[in-house]
């Protein structure tokens, strides 16, 4: 499932990534980009949003509960 996450830096600029979350490791959000992986810190992410729905057509969280 592809997300595009709304990300803040340091210096106050939006930054959008898009890929697949592969794990929370702490405060940091794994997510697989399409050349590599980034880790964002959780308390960074703005907003985000489902790009691909799932195999049932179902929405799916970000972060599973």
């Amino acid at each position: 499932m592809r997300f595009a996450i709304d990300t803040v830096d340091e210096s106050g600029n939006d930054r959008i990534y898009i890929g697949t979350p592969i794990g929370v490791i702490g405060n940091m959000l794994r997510l697989q980009l399409r050349e590599g992986e980034v880790k964002l810190e959780i308390r960074k992410i703005i907003d985000w949003f489902q790009i691909d729905r799932s195999e049932n057509g179902e929405r799916v969280e970000l972060f599973p509960r």
